[in-house]
């Protein structure tokens, strides 16, 4: 078995690998204590470069210093050990679910991403959409919603249109720029708890990591007519 020791005081270190969720916990005074290590990860530069930690390997209860054949201390006994995200769970700051704003922000960072994802949402100028969606087929526009927010045009649904823009991907309720996501995509179900726990909006995150909301019942299907009719 291998384990990672450090003192209490210092477990914000950790945090760079909380999203190996197979590891477990367990606190013994002064000292945290993890465990379920597998070979890959304990030679990681991701697990070495954390400091103020001191690796074992456990044999037959004797823990054994990283590359050393002799024994350092016995395993402490009567711990009790818990998954790791249960043990170090995010932390958000209190939210007002019925402030409409741009500027709530979390601790947690958005972040650039290898994640590919189809884009789900296009934010364009009125001027942009105008001169695509007055002229377009009816067919091209059938499965998709827009709505208007801060003068600028939103379209949701697949396929969209060829029309410059910024672009959204989606992942549930919570709608990334193209190429970005959170800086610990493991927090993504925590996060849509506390910012959007009914269901009920779009949040739109931003690559400065603050975020926006749009109510989906505000988001209406696109049609000639009804863009007409709206800039009429």
């Amino acid at each position: 078995m291998l384990l990672l020791k450090i003192e209490h005081k210092h477990q914000e270190l950790l945090e760079t690998i909380r999203h190996w969720q197979h590891l477990k916990v367990a606190f013994d005074g002064d000292l945290i204590w993890v465990k379920d290590f597998n070979i890959e990860q304990f030679g990681t530069a991701a697990l070495l470069q954390i400091p103020y930690t001191t690796l074992f390997e456990e044999r037959n209860n004797l823990l054994f210093l990283k590359g050393s054949l002799l024994p350092q201390q016995t395993m402490p006994s009567g711990l009790l050990w818990s998954p790791i995200l249960r043990a170090f769970p995010i932390e958000l700051p209190r939210l007002n679910h019925n402030y409409f704003g741009i500027n709530e922000k979390v601790t947690l960072q958005i972040v650039r991403s290898e994640i590919e994802a189809a884009a789900f949402v296009l934010v364009t100028s009125l001027q942009n959409a105008k001169a695509y969606i007055l002229n377009a087929p009816e067919i091209r526009l059938q499965n998709l919603k827009w709505i208007v927010v801060n003068e600028e045009v939103m379209l949701f649904g697949t396929p969209l249109l060829p029309i410059e823009g910024r672009t959204f991907w989606r992942n549930n309720d919570a709608l990334f720029p193209s190429g970005y996501h959170f800086e610990f995509p493991i927090a993504s179900e925590i996060i849509q708890q506390s910012v959007n726990p009914n269901g009920d909006y779009w949040v739109f995150w931003q690559t400065n990591s603050s975020y926006f909301r749009v109510f989906k019942d505000d988001v209406k299907p696109l049609s000639i007519s009804s863009f007409r009719l709206t800039f009429s």
